[in-house]
């Protein structure tokens, strides 16, 4: 699966399986499309519990202590996989969201398989401190249902989720996560320093975290309040080169990155 990072992300988080469970079912009778949805959870093996699964044919068995339970997801849900990872145990994810924890897996050096569920996450866009929040989640046994698509879709979601029981429910920008993560300590300081000058100076070149969809825009004399804005000043170079790439914005032949009027 390869998320359009243009799209929204929610997660919300539950203590049991119960409630992820009533909470896919939920966003299912609301009409949200079934292939924008995953769910991470952990199960436990035990001796007389053990947690596996195996394919019939086109679709996957399921036994173990909550064997039912992942089993009725798998009708729902598109893509599955099971997992140990160290740190975390055993993992059992459906949904578009195996793609990117495959990704990581593959991607991850000997050694550098702990930490590889918040890797995953951050591969998908969501910021890096979120990311470990959540792996801390699962970590102690909650579940995450997470859903991706448009603004509308996901407010959607979210008046859903909201009702589901859910301990927390988050609306993520993760095309604007997946820019922060671009940026070093020392860039992120920077940003937030500049974001405490009243103006961008006439003819600097930034993006506002508000609208990315208008792209890399240049500063117009001093009717640019500075807030959610990142100027090209405030990064490196190539950090810049790679802003301007996930926003997908065109360059000039000199390799400068186009800007639209403020």
């Amino acid at each position: 699966m390869t998320q359009d990072m243009q799209e929204d992300s929610i997660v919300a988080i539950y203590d049991a399986h119960t409630g992820a469970e009533s909470a896919i079912k939920a966003l299912q009778a609301a009409g949200i499309d079934m292939k924008k949805l995953s769910i991470v959870g952990k199960d436990f093996h035990t001796e007389e519990h053990a947690l596996g699964f195996y394919t019939s044919g086109d679709r996957m068995k399921f036994w173990g202590a909550r064997g039912a339970f992942w089993g009725s997801l798998w009708g729902m849900l598109f893509g599955g996989a099971f997992l140990f990872i160290p740190g975390v145990g055993p993992l059992v994810v459906m949904g578009p969201f195996v793609a990117w924890i495959v990704g990581a897996l593959e991607g991850a050096t000997l050694g550098g398989v702990a930490g590889i569920l918040a890797a995953s996450l951050t591969s998908a866009g969501f910021t890096k401190d979120s990311a470990l929040k959540y792996e801390v989640e699962v970590k102690a046994g909650k579940y995450l249902v997470l859903a991706h698509g448009t603004a509308d879709m996901i407010e959607k979601a979210r008046a859903i989720l909201g009702n589901t029981g859910a301990s927390q429910v988050a609306v993520h920008q993760t095309k604007r996560d997946g820019i922060l993560n671009l940026l070093s300590d020392e860039e992120v300081a920077r940003v937030s320093t500049a974001e405490t000058a009243a103006h961008l100076l006439d003819g600097d070149e930034y993006i506002d975290l508000g609208q990315l969809e208008q792209g890399v825009r240049r500063a117009v004399g001093a009717a640019t309040p500075m807030g959610r804005v990142l100027p090209r000043k405030a990064v490196h170079e190539d950090t810049w080169s790679k802003i301007v790439a996930r926003l997908g914005a065109p360059s000039t032949s000199t390799g400068q990155p186009t800007s639209k009027s403020g």
